[in-house]
């Protein structure tokens, strides 16, 4: 692993590379594939849903793999692989260096979101923060299933979001300037506080195939669990909602 401590001259943002070894990297490869690959079949039978396109600027597909797994996650491979690497020693003792107090929380979390974001070409997320319920960390780990596209680069900017003025979102975004611009790199995983404004700049790719778009697999570190708002038996719509 290769760790960085990015500043923005406001917070630190954490930012690694090669976080997986190469065998759970391959293995997490391997699992995120078959689940994209049954995304494209639902696309390509026309029983999906487009993209998630809404007027707070967001664009993508997104495989909700707690809601697949969620009764018993060591039925995921990724879920038990990203868990194991996120908290493990190494990686405590690295949220611990760093001088600000939500990576310090991460040892005490008790809730863990994670998901699989797939972003194809003019795909988005318009600035925004992931600021809801007690979430205290997001991350997001670049799996590259053979990557085509231009842009995808996470900009962080020391603004402060602002909820008030989200309609200037639905008008195009917000006329921000990022502080910290990261490229998407295979293996790379990024860190930062729930309440930092950030965004995912457009995707320009010619390809159809989700596997050579800009994919994640991303969630949130928190402190309680988050009811999902249905009961009833999983579906297909499981993979974008």
């Amino acid at each position: 692993m290769k760790v960085n401590i990015l500043d923005s001259g406001v917070f630190p943002i954490l930012r690694i590379e090669n976080f997986l070894s190469d065998v759970d990297y391959q293995v997490v490869k391997k699992d995120v594939k078959s689940e994209v690959m049954k995304l494209q079949e639902l696309k390509d039978s026309g029983t999906k849903n487009d993209p998630l396109d809404d007027m707070s600027g967001r664009d993508y597909n997104r495989v909700y793999i707690d809601a697949l797994y969620g009764k018993d996650r060591s039925k995921s491979e990724t879920l038990m692989i990203i868990d194991k690497n996120l908290f493990s020693d190494e990686m405590l003792d690295i949220y611990n260096s760093i001088p600000e107090t939500s990576y310090r929380l991460i040892k005490d979390s008790v809730n863990h979101e994670t998901e699989i974001t797939i972003y194809g070409d003019e795909s988005k997320y318009n600035w925004h923060n992931d600021s809801l319920y007690s979430r205290i960390i997001n991350f997001v780990l670049i799996i590259d299933l053979g990557m085509k596209f231009e842009g995808g680069h996470t900009h962080i900017t020391n603004t402060e979001f602002d909820s008030i003025g989200e309609r200037a979102l639905y008008e195009g975004g917000l006329d921000l300037d990022a502080d910290i611009d990261i490229e998407p790199k295979g293996n790379q995983l990024v860190m930062m506080p729930m309440w930092v404004t950030h965004r995912v700049t457009p995707i320009k790719m010619k390809s159809t195939k989700m596997i050579e778009g800009r994919i994640t697999v991303n969630g949130h570190i928190g402190m309680k669990n988050i009811p999902w708002k249905r009961d009833e038996p999983i579906s297909s719509d499981i993979w974008n909602y």
